[in-house]
């Protein structure tokens, strides 16, 4: 519990010599920093005398954010007064006046601010019984988004007196340098303007309207504005001015020129020479010259860089991308005695303490591989060797790891789509080694990837590996074709759930369909089939469908921008017009709307933020739950809408094509006042280029894409001639009826998973299932479908000698949709071995061996024998309490061993045993697989692997694995082996 207040004051009144420069130096400090990341002007500080607390003070709590951020801290003004200055969204949040440390937190607990008057704040209690809320918040209903002034009176140390007030444009501006407070202003003084209305759900128009000061000038400034509420209070308006460096287009539309001068410039501010993140370093600056990922997010993450410079970011910067990439790449940390085993891909913090639960770090190929198509001479060389070393080492240790010889597929979660509740079962964050055994769509294909470019570059670095790479993906290729390709829905599953048998879940995820038509895994009639069945809304894509009930806007009822732009990629090739028109206005309206390439929107609406309590409905459903402005992903999907599909500029392979993809409906509506189109500025390989496409007449008929009639060049000026129409394919599933606040609507939803209970009565079993709308229910058991559509609450089996079974089911809703698989409940005979190692009681009557398996082995307590010939898995019970379930690094990976009485090696695999979340529990390892025969004497034993601590990347990290040194420990029960 932390200290109160009280007793931390006492302390502090008798210690103010030691006060923090930064609050009492006497010239100017900065102002807090806005969502612009420009900086405020400077503020005045009166500085004859110091702050009696030493601590810097932070507003904790307003929009959402608990963190210590620049934007929400106080800034001392002399005489005990503190000041800051705000903008905040409406409504309602909770916050208390609190150092970094949470040492001091001052509240006013009892009743909500009023505006205009003093607010007496005190220590929290220790008892919440007088608060208005659990943890004795203060709250704050602010009725318009905007900007608001907080004043701190700090004259008496044992409360201080808090005044809210409207901020002025004058104080908006000390601490946000580019305040707007009136949209309008941006306007001002410009030549010419257009403004473009935009219809929402609810038959209301939110309108965009930009200006420009010269439409004549070579660089031009543009002025934004939008009647959207935007996230974060953002201001509504904003200027935006062409980059002399960087890529500019004319088209005669001059919104759209507009945008794309804003996502160019979204992408030099996202361009930074030190990131941060909390989790590393204690938040201090690491230099580097990379991208961070967006204006919430400051740190590189593997797969956010890949995708964003897969979709046009390393063309458009290749050495800040390449810097990311080789930011991304780790080797290993001494004493690990991996330390010569070379460069790792990193798998960033994640479910269970991240890799090998989560392997979708393979995505860096993607980002590595569009990098290789920019890059020449010995700059290429110099990448290409060390990304070859790094994916074979990568490769290596998946293979090891996280591959499954039986079906030819790779464990681990979703890619990019890791907030487990989101998208998995609702039981599945309470037991994460379930993900870390299934089989997700998109996973596979970044691995697919990956072994493409490693048998490529192989050519060049290991010419005896090539067969080998490209064997494997092939094999893979047809693995994720066998077993994902659901042909009644003519889509591919999101993932496999892998309960001793791979149930292909009724899930569907837009970032594996499109990879998968990308990659080249779907021939030409499944990337049609794709694109025409795939459910859209008129607002975009979801990334996911159908949808989780109860479940707040994330991943879950979300468009993610960067997945519209790789789903734009896939429209393409599959020549479905209707999808590409979908992701183009989406991608636009998204855009233009918010003035920023947002992380996510909801995919029903189209919006920001979706406000469930506007509608009298859950406000705990409210969403996007976080969303970012500028996200790097994004900023790359809209611009490489631009380069590669509108202008046609493509570098895929190291060599430059020329092949728009313009459909009538963008040609008649967005270039309607233009007979032709021109980007200018575009670099590759160091020369520079400019595209001109020329366009067809317009006219009523919106249908299909124009066709190429001719490209010339003349030095690196490039013209393009659309030709004759062609028909394309118009198909596209809407889904239509349902409103964004909807939760559960049978059109978009599925249905919630059952939950199973069983009782075994000397072989007689008997599963009761607990379904909460009486759906119908499929049931499996073990490895074939025992039931479909039962409609009883309860079902028997027997179960035949020393088999162990474990049932699984899903509901099924009125319109069809299954749900996610139930947990999987198993019975039968097991055979139980402990380790040969000193037990020490754990909790109550458990007593548990630890072990951390670094440079030392853990074996069977004795040999032992089965029953029956077969097939058998080996699971251990084991405790891991080093991090969260849903983040950290130190996953237990170790290795098992199979031998028998001879002291042959019968098998050997992985066991993962995932964080568990909490002190006291219990959960079983993966399982490994092995066949086992009668009569025969079998010992076992527990050796090291690794995790991703061992990297040294990871030494900055400051939780369990980083800072005092890597970890890979576990408290072992003992080992279950159960027949398959």
């Amino acid at each position: 519990m932390k200290p109160t207040l009280l007793a931390v004051a006492v302390a502090l009144v008798f210690s103010v010599a030691g006060c923090n420069s930064s609050d009492t130096r006497s010239d100017t400090v900065m102002g807090n920093t806005g969502n612009t990341d420009n900086g405020g002007k400077d503020i005045p500080i009166i500085s004859e005398d110091r702050p009696v607390i030493e601590e810097a003070l932070y507003l904790r709590g307003i929009n959402g954010d608990w963190g210590a951020s620049d934007r929400a801290k106080l800034i001392y003004q002399g005489k005990s007064q503190y000041v800051s200055v705000i903008r905040v969204a409406r409504g309602t949040n909770q916050f208390k006046v609190a150092d970094e440390g949470w040492q001091i937190e001052y509240t006013g607990y009892r009743t909500p601010i009023v505006f205009g008057q003093q607010n007496e704040f005190v220590s929290k209690p220790a008892e919440n019984t007088d608060c208005m809320n659990q943890d004795c918040n203060s709250e704050i209903t602010f009725p318009d988004k905007g900007y608001y002034k907080f004043a701190v009176d700090l004259s008496d140390i044992k409360r201080l007196q808090l005044t809210v007030t409207e901020a002025t444009q004058e104080e908006a501006e000390q601490f946000y340098k580019d305040a707007i407070i009136d949209p309008s202003t941006v306007h001002i003084g410009h030549k010419q303007s257009t403004s473009s209305p935009y219809s929402n759900y609810d038959n209301t128009t939110d309108t965009v309207k930009i200006s420009v000061k010269d439409p004549d000038a070579s660089l031009r400034t543009f002025g934004i504005s939008t009647t959207a509420e935007l996230r974060d209070a953002l201001d509504q308006g904003l200027y935006v001015s062409e980059d002399s460096d960087k890529p500019r287009v004319r088209t005669g539309d001059l919104a759209f020129d507009g945008l794309f001068a804003l996502s160019i410039q979204e992408l030099n501010q996202l361009a930074v020479s030190e990131i941060k993140d909390g989790n590393y370093n204690h938040n201090k600056p690491i230099t580097a010259d990379v991208f961070e990922t967006g204006a919430k997010w400051h740190y590189v993450w593997t797969r956010d860089l890949a995708y964003a410079a897969d979709l046009s970011v390393a063309l458009l910067d290749p050495t800040r991308v390449k810097n990311g990439l080789e930011f991304k790449l780790s080797d290993f940390r001494e004493g690990t005695g991996r330390e010569y085993d070379g460069e790792q891909i990193i798998q960033d913090t994640g479910t269970g303490g991240s890799w090998p639960i989560s392997t979708d770090r393979t995505s860096w190929a993607l980002g590595a591989e569009r990098l290789l198509s920019t890059l020449t001479g010995e700059e290429y060389d110099a990448f290409a060797m060390r990304a070859y070393h790094a994916l074979s080492n990568t490769i290596k240790a998946d293979r090891v790891a996280a591959f499954d010889e039986t079906d030819g597929l790779y464990q681990g979660e979703q890619s990019f789509l890791d907030w487990r509740d989101q998208t998995y079962s609702s039981w599945t964050p309470d037991d994460v080694n379930y993900i870390a055994t299934s089989k997700a769509l998109s996973t596979n294909i970044v691995h697919y990837r990956a072994l493409m470019l490693a048998s490529k570059l192989a050519e060049s670095y290991d010419t005896s590996a090539v067969a080998e790479y490209q064997q494997w993906a092939n094999e893979l290729k047809q693995a994720i074709n066998d077993q994902f390709w659901n042909s009644t829905k003519g889509l591919y599953s999101s993932y496999l759930f892998d309960a001793k048998s791979n149930i292909q879940v009724d899930k569907y995820d837009m970032l594996g369909e499109a990879l998968a038509i990308i990659s080249g895994i779907a021939d030409d009639g499944q990337a049609k089939k794709i694109m025409a069945n795939y459910p859209h809304s008129e607002f975009g894509v979801p990334v996911y469908f159908p949808q989780q009930p109860g479940v707040a806007v994330y991943h879950n009822r979300a468009i993610w921008p960067f997945v519209t732009a790789y789903s734009l990629k896939a429209a393409a090739k599959a020549k479905n017009v209707a999808a590409a028109n979908n992701a183009y206005q989406s991608l636009l309206r998204g855009t233009a709307l918010n003035l920023s390439n947002m992380e996510n929107l909801e995919w029903l609406s189209g919006q920001s933020l979706v406000l469930h309590g506007d509608h009298g409905k859950d406000s705990s459903l409210d969403g996007p739950v976080i969303n970012s402005q500028r996200q790097l992903w994004s900023v790359g999907g809209y611009l490489g809408m631009v380069v590669e599909n509108i202008f046609g500029f493509n570098t895929d392979n190291g060599v430059l094509t020329i092949k728009p993809f313009i459909t009538a409906e963008l040609r008649n509506n967005t270039f309607k006042n233009s007979s032709q189109i021109k980007i200018e500025n575009l670099v590759y390989k160091g020369a520079k280029y400019s595209v001109t496409v020329e366009l067809p007449p317009v006219d009523n008929n919106n249908s299909g894409y124009f066709d190429i009639a001719s490209v010339n060049k003349t030095n690196n000026d490039i013209v393009v001639k659309l030709g004759q129409r062609l028909a394309g394919d118009e198909s596209l599933t809407l889904i239509e009826g349902v409103l964004p606040y909807d939760t559960d609507n049978a059109k978009a939803f599925s249905p919630q998973e059952p939950t199973l209970e069983v009782t075994n009565t000397d072989g007689d079993i008997s599963v009761v299932i607990e379904n909460q709308n009486n759906y119908a229910v499929n049931i499996y058991r073990n490895s074939q479908q025992f039931h479909t559509n039962y409609s009883g609450s309860k079902f028997t089996d027997k179960l035949n000698g020393n088999e162990y079974v474990c049932y699984v089911a899903e509901t099924i809703n009125s319109a069809g949709y299954r749900s996610n698989p139930s947990k999987p409940v198993c019975t039968g005979e097991a055979l139980q071995v402990e380790f040969n190692g000193t037990y020490t009681v754990f909790n109550k009557d458990i007593n548990v061996v630890s072990f951390d398996g670094i440079n030392n082995e853990l074996d069977g307590k004795q040999t032992f024998r089965i029953a029956e010939t077969g097939t058998y898995d080996f699971a251990a019970l084991y405790n891991n309490n080093l991090g969260q379930l849903n983040t950290g690094i130190t996953n237990a990976v170790k290795k098992l061993t199979i031998k028998d009485g001879d002291g042959k090696l019968v098998a050997d695999g992985i066991l993962q045993m995932g964080h568990i979340g909490e002190a006291q529990g219990l959960r079983m390892s993966t399982p490994m697989t092995v066949q086992l025969s009668q009569g025969v004497d079998y010992s076992f034993t527990l050796s090291d692997y690794f995790n991703m601590s061992y990297l040294n990347a990871n030494n900055t990290y400051i939780y369990s694995g980083g800072l005092d040194g890597f970890e890979n420990s576990t408290n072992l029960v003992d080992m279950k082996i159960t027949r398959h």
